[in-house]
Order: C-alpha cells, then structure tokens, then sequence
C-alpha cells in the first residue's frame, strides 16, 4: 500500500489504543449526581465515538483504493507504452509490404505515364500510385509515432 494507506492505518491504530488504554493518572472521582451523567448524554458520546470510527474507516477505505490505482497505473504503464509502439511498428511493417507490392505495380506500369488519362492503363497506373502514396504515408507515420511515443516513455 501507499504512504497514505499506511499512515490512515496508523492513525487510526493509535486512536484505537488510546481509546483502549486505561488513563494512568486517574482523576480523583467526583461524586455523581444524577444530573451530571444521563442515559442521553452517554448515548450521545457512543454515537459520537461511533462516528469517529466510521469516519477512519472510510478514510482508510477511500486512502487505499486511491494508492492502489496509482499502484496499478505505475506497473502497467511501461507495459501499455511497449506494446503500443509495438502495435505502430507491426503496422507499419505491413503497411511498408503493401506499399511495396503496390510500388512494384507502378514500376511496371511506368510506361503508361505517356497514355492519355482518359484510357484504361492510365487508370491503373494512377490508381497503384494513389494505394501506393497511401500505404507510404501511414508507414512513415506509423514509424514516426512509435518513435515519439518512446521518447515520451523515456522521460
């Protein structure tokens, strides 16, 4: 557990004691009367006591679920930080072999630059050079936030 938690507990381990110990230097009794101690002011000093308690309770219960998803949140991090730059870069990847299937299509239709547009094999060479352009750009971006999102993790 956390600072928090751990010193919530304390506390109210220390308020507990102090409640159970016997007082060493007892004050001479004084003579009860009637009027000083009633059974509604004893009540209200128990539900007071009661209340306290409830109050560490809940506290200690609110410390230690907030200190436990910090905990959560500093051992899972480096892992999600990982395996995303690893997703990008897996993707990239196949993004990279498309882009290259479909840059081989267009080096083979290179002769087809000289064709009108307006006839088929125009079509097809611009239409593997717009997959291909694509494909190129989310490899290089993919890359390029892999490596942002590392350096980031580095800090």
């Amino acid at each position: 557990m956390g600072y928090g938690a751990r010193h919530a507990a304390k506390t109210l381990a220390s308020a507990v004691d102090a409640a159970t110990t016997p007082n060493p230097n007892p004050a001479p009794p004084r003579p009860r009367t009637p009027s000083t101690v009633t059974p509604a002011s004893a009540i209200h000093t128990v539900a007071e006591a009661c209340r306290t308690v409830d109050n560490a309770k809940r506290q200690v219960r609110e410390t230690a679920k907030r200190e436990a998803v910090g905990v959560g949140r500093s051992m899972f991090a480096p892992i999600k930080t990982f395996s995303s730059v690893i997703w990008l870069q897996v993707t990239g990847t196949f993004f990279a072999l498309f882009a290259a299937f479909m840059g081989e299509g267009v080096w083979k239709l290179r002769a087809n630059f000289k064709a009108p547009l307006s006839s088929p094999e125009a079509h097809k060479l611009y239409f593997h050079l717009i997959v291909f352009l694509g494909f190129s750009y989310f490899t290089v971006s993919n890359f390029v936030r892999a490596s942002r999102r590392e350096r980031q993790a580095r800090r």
